[in-house]
């Protein structure tokens, strides 16, 4: 029985949204799509479930999806988030149509936000070799040098195997599942190629990876001692709780081999919670993004990201009189518009093309054809 006045439970539709959020995943993941994909189009879908709150996302309508957006701009969120945000939601409303959920697709009439026409800053050759120079061993050259040869994205770069590379004259190098799911070929460079070789060479790849991060399983190594009566002592550096520590574990005399130094490590963590061994792997594509940065700062550069250097090797190709359609496929973009955003002529270089190009440029009379 209902008495007036008495509190009704509202029912809250929060833990289903996750729950679908879930689903949507598994359901890009059966497709095929990059777990950086996933991520782009999970993150915005979880900002608008927290935006409604206990309110069911199967039933959001246009208005509120507008409403968010301006709200999202008013607080800084660039264009092109926005736009990022607007492919996210039509393809999870699109998703909660394929199961049958709802016949309702708030994205409908939602543009897409037009983006505001900009001409990229595109790093010089010059800025590249000096990236190149400033580089201190045969991984972080072989990084410039892959980035900007192969004009490959960072995360396809971080996905390279060794028998990606087809060596040969020129050598190409198969990029699997790039943008879209698609595969392509690119082309390495003699400099690329001579990188490639020094740094296989300086750290050899165990499980395959192009680029392999190093094991963290504990770095064991030995200090010899300052004091004559003693002849040193083993220590090891290791990551407990995700924080890096150091311990000695005994001395030459203990412990006389290194294989020895490692069991007695081993039989140590056995008691320690905490401790989980990281296998060798691929960099992570924050982990190449710091390198350039370092880079950039021992060259004297602004802020370069994986993303200049591809950039600078379409325009630097553009430049030199390369066939457009043979970068776009070098780069793997499916309109050719896309890869014209990658032409960058300053003044001096349409000021060239001009002259030599129009055949009124230098002020030739008409008259003189015709004679």
């Amino acid at each position: 029985m209902n008495c007036a006045g008495a509190s009704v439970p509202i029912r809250s539709y929060a833990e289903a949204n996750r729950e679908l959020i879930a689903s949507f995943d598994r359901y890009m993941q059966s497709r095929g799509n990059s777990p950086e994909t996933r991520r782009h189009y999970i993150e915005p879908i979880t900002r608008l479930v927290d935006a409604i709150g206990a309110q069911s996302v199967v039933n959001v309508e246009r208005p509120a999806i507008r409403a968010l957006f301006a709200e999202w701009e008013r607080k800084g969120l660039n264009p092109n988030s926005i736009r990022l945000y607007t492919c996210a939601f039509r393809a999870f409303f699109r998703f909660l149509n394929l199961t049958g959920l709802t016949r309702h697709n708030p994205m409908w009439l939602v543009a897409y936000r037009k983006l505001p026409t900009r001409v990229p800053v595109v790093l010089t050759v010059e800025q590249v070799q000096k990236l190149i120079a400033v580089a201190r061993d045969p991984f972080e050259r072989a990084v410039v040098e892959i980035l900007y040869g192969a004009g490959v994205r960072i995360s396809e770069f971080t996905k390279l195997r060794l028998e990606d590379i087809a060596w040969g004259d020129p050598s190409a190098l198969r990029v699997h599942k790039g943008k879209g799911g698609k595969d392509r070929v690119t082309l390495l460079g003699k400099h690329a190629e001579e990188a490639i070789r020094a740094y296989q060479e300086w750290r050899p790849s165990k499980h395959g990876y192009l680029f392999e991060a190093p094991p963290r399983i504990g770095v064991i190594s030995f200090h010899p001692s300052s004091k004559a009566t003693k002849n040193g002592s083993w220590r090891v550096r290791f990551y407990l709780n995700r924080i890096q520590r150091e311990m000695s574990l005994g001395s030459i005399e203990e412990i006389p081999t290194k294989d020895e130094a490692r069991a007695e490590f081993q039989r140590w963590l056995q008691n320690k919670p905490g401790y989980k061994p990281v296998p060798a792997r691929p960099y992570h594509p924050s982990a190449i993004r710091d390198l350039l940065n370092r880079l950039a700062h021992r060259a004297g550069l602004p802020h370069v990201h994986p993303h200049a250097l591809r950039r600078a090797m379409a325009s630097h190709m553009l430049q030199s009189g390369g066939n457009l359609r043979v970068v776009q496929d070098l780069l793997g973009h499916e309109r050719l518009n896309t890869t014209m955003r990658y032409t960058h002529l300053d003044i001096a270089d349409l000021q060239r093309t001009y002259e030599k190009a129009h055949p009124h440029a230098k002020g030739e009379s008409s008259n003189d054809e015709k004679e």
